[in-house]
């Protein structure tokens, strides 16, 4: 896919947006579904064994909590940005789990790994009580949304000879809440659709090395003039095995007058991935500037979707049918009017059969 960023139009106060919306959609390429059965139960019962017997070595502290550990997931499972039941399917962390350094020790508890996502349950349990500000810090930002620390990371595989780091950020959110004043449980998501894992096909078993060397929150509580931070070395090395979690996958490779188009759309318990695609030889005379139209997705309610680039949680939405409609947005204007219109709740109600007058072209994807 070829896109002449210089010769895009663009409303000049939604650039930056459309842009970072435009690059994303570049970054994300096709895979084919690849599921394996994973090893059986008898397997997966001396893998439990192994990480509980490590874990109960490595921290008496953390060997109390144990039943703690078992819950991390139903605990913050439902603040993330992909909720949903992770608890009743997780399987332990193998391999070098826990980690200790400046007197906090971290686990990498339970994981999840899909076909789009790896998510990872972790505890965050510190020999003295973290400060005060800090813990503060995380408890506003919970105000506006879900609670999040920061860990300054490196991520490594063994089928990959780059550093997995995506968008060369070396941060991942750990999404959770602070327990008491020494423990911090949450969520890291590794997402499989981003670069730089989107470049590679994820193998059904892979190593997977991470290390931290900070654990980090912005200040929002404006009490301090700089983010608060706690250096450390912390390093894990696991196998993570992707597990069957009910996915299904319909192909589409349906496409636009711009040559915009779906290529499929993949749905897994916590995930729908509709997987967008471009293709030169669809583009239609007239049709040329990438931005000259606009996509809007609806459900089977004819609920607009709200989606991040195609990709989405499924809770909330009809996902009996997903309505891809095609809106031309020649000028500035046609855009600002279709965009208020998205904006207007009071609106919603009429948003399927105003799409239904003014769109180009749309895609019915049964589910």
């Amino acid at each position: 896919m070829r896109i002449d960023f210089n010769n895009i139009y663009v409303p000049d106060e939604k650039l930056n947006h459309v842009v970072e919306e435009s690059l994303q959609k570049v970054k994300k390429i096709r895979r084919k579904d690849r599921f394996r059965r994973i090893a059986g139960g008898t397997v997966a019962a001396a893998a439990a064994l192994a990480v509980l017997t490590g874990i109960c070595a490595s921290n008496p502290v953390i060997a109390e909590q144990f039943t703690k550990l078992g819950e991390i997931f139903g605990l913050v499972e439902n603040e993330q940005y992909y909720p949903g039941d992770y608890s009743s399917v997780s399987v332990p962390v193998p391999g070098e789990n826990v980690s200790q350094s400046e007197g906090i020790t971290i686990t990498l508890s339970e994981f999840v790994c899909s076909s789009e996502s790896l998510n990872i349950s972790i505890l965050i349990d510190s020999e003295d009580p973290f400060p005060e500000l800090f813990r503060q810090s995380v408890a506003d930002e919970d105000k506006n949304g879900s609670s999040y620390i920061m860990l300054v990371t490196e991520q490594n595989t063994d089928f990959a000879d780059i550093p997995m780091n995506p968008d060369g950020n070396m941060y991942l959110e750990a999404r959770g809440a602070f327990q008491d004043e020494y423990t911090f449980a949450g969520v890291i998501r590794i997402d499989f659709n981003l670069y730089p894992y989107a470049l590679y096909e994820i193998p059904d078993s892979f190593i997977w090395d991470l290390k931290i060397t900070n654990i980090y929150s912005p200040d929002w509580t404006g009490k301090s003039d700089s983010p608060l931070a706690i250096p450390g070395k912390w390093t894990f090395s696991s196998q993570i095995t992707r597990q069957e979690i009910g996915t299904k996958t319909v192909e589409v490779n349906q496409y636009a007058p711009n040559g915009d188009g779906i290529v499929s759309v993949t749905i897994t318990p916590y995930e729908v991935d509709v997987e967008m695609g471009y293709d030169e030889s669809k583009v239609q005379p007239g049709y040329e500037r990438f931005d000259r139209i606009q996509s809007v997705m609806l459900d089977g309610s004819g609920k607009r979707i709200e989606d991040n680039i195609g990709l989405f949680p499924p809770d909330g939405y009809d996902l009996s049918m997903i309505t891809v409609y095609y809106v031309e947005t020649p000028d500035e204007a046609s855009w600002l009017e279709i965009q208020d219109k998205l904006l207007d709740k009071n609106f919603a109600p009429q948003l399927q059969e105003y799409l239904e007058d003014i769109a180009i072209q749309k895609i019915e994807i049964p589910l």
